[in-house]
């Protein structure tokens, strides 16, 4: 049992030691977007680092809006927040549901430095185009104006750009037919060129260095259980720390879109969903094994 025990203690160390490293407390607080409008005037992005684009986005509900004619359009623009899902948004007297399409729009004021910009977009629900100053720089699956012209994909994207004035018009076409919850549900990044890129690549190997050291103690553990098979405990531990990989691999960077190549988004959001909740009774047999105290009703009941 206390071979066990020190595996598990290590790994959660090394989680908390990593969780503490990754922040950041002396970075300034960016501003929020205020009826469609971020100013950046007094943001240094070599300095200050990248932005969150969070507060009020221009929200075109049923409407894909060509960049060429956004300003004709833009005579009746609703204000919503973002990050967040556009269920539940009351607009025009309506309560939207989750299957629909719609245009987000943002204007960021910027400083004169001229230097390349990135924009790093994680998650959307279920696919997407992103404009920036009226030219299409990167897409998620097909955002149509329906079930059949959509097709659904999950896949971040970073886009680099060079601001041709200190006026940057942000476009982002959104259609959702495939899930319960429609809009982009994480965070848009604005920075300096080479800060997204980098922040990128650390959340990579942050990630690959994750994966890892949960699938070595995956290996150890289920060898450890064919070389002493009555010891359950084991055999338990390793499928728990395979459904955690499995979770990984599956959310944010969807590292198994880049191993395949390929795969069907409804296989990679069962393997998402299926991954999470399968872990919490293989964890709880886990526990149960080790230690015989533990309820077996509750247990049935997890």
């Amino acid at each position: 049992m206390g071979t066990l025990r020190r595996p598990l203690l290590s790994g959660c160390l090394l989680l908390a030691i990593l969780s503490i490293a990754g922040c950041d407390l002396e970075r300034r607080t960016p501003p929020r977007a205020v009826r469609g409008v971020l100013d950046l005037r007094d943001w240094d992005f070599t300095r200050d680092g990248p932005v969150e684009l969070a507060g009020e986005f221009e929200f075109y509900w049923g409407r894909h809006i060509d960049p060429g004619h956004v300003d004709r359009a833009a005579r009746r623009p609703s204000f919503v927040p973002l990050p967040g899902y556009w269920n539940g948004l009351r607009i025009d007297g309506e309560t939207l549901p989750g299957d629909g399409f719609a245009t987000y729009r943002l204007t960021v004021l910027v400083g004169p430095s001229g230097n390349p910009l990135a924009l790093q977009v994680w998650e959307v629900s279920t696919a997407c185009r992103l404009f920036v100053d009226g030219e299409l720089l990167a897409a998620a699956g097909e955002a149509g104006k329906s079930a059949e012209a959509t097709i659904p994909e999950y896949r971040p994207l970073v886009a680099g750009f060079k601001p041709a004035s200190g006026r940057i018009d942000i476009l982002l076409q959104v259609s959702n037919f495939h899930h319960r919850r429609g809009g982009p549900w994480d965070v848009i990044t604005l920075g300096a060129e080479q800060d997204i890129l980098k922040q990128h690549e650390r959340k990579h190997l942050f990630d690959f260095f994750l994966l890892g050291c949960i699938f070595i103690m995956t290996l150890y553990h289920l060898m450890l259980f064919l070389s002493r098979r009555k010891y359950r405990a084991t055999l338990f531990y390793g499928i728990f720390c395979l459904l955690v990989a499995l979770r990984v691999l599956t959310t944010d960077a969807r590292y198994l879109l880049h191993m395949l190549g390929h795969i069907d988004w409804s296989i990679l959001v069962k393997i998402e969903y299926l991954s999470f909740y399968l872990a919490v009774p293989v964890f709880g047999m886990f526990i149960q094994s080790l230690f015989t105290v533990f309820s077996r009703r509750l247990l049935r009941l997890i």
